[in-house]
């Protein structure tokens, strides 16, 4: 697990689904997004924190440091993020699964 980089910020107006984040929860980074787009599929409690579609700086600010303020709450988020990654977005799951669903639509 890579504990060089406490959190991953994204605070787009827009987004599709962000491969930014995606690779940031498969290195166990906790992310602060904002709640738009596909943000909100990726980022859950367990692995970060949502901000408002269009987040002041204070509130930014605030984020931030609750991050700082919490090692252990940010430890926890960490083994949030990486447990994300391997459920929603592990490309070796994913990628069996479809496999998967092809067969058996093919027995169909």
């Amino acid at each position: 697990m890579f504990v060089g980089v406490d959190v991953f910020v994204n605070v787009s107006s827009t987004e599709g689904t962000p491969v930014s984040i995606m690779e940031a929860v498969s290195c166990g980074i906790p992310v602060l997004a904002t709640a738009v787009g596909g943000n909100v599929e990726i980022v859950q409690e367990r692995n970060g924190y949502l901000l408002s579609e269009n987040p002041t700086p204070d509130e930014i600010a605030d984020a931030l440091l609750i991050v700082c303020d919490n090692r252990e709450e940010i430890l926890k988020k960490r083994k949030g993020s990486r447990a994300v990654w391997q459920e929603r977005y592990n490309e070796t799951t994913n990628f069996e699964a479809f496999a998967q669903a092809l067969v058996e639509i093919r027995k169909r």
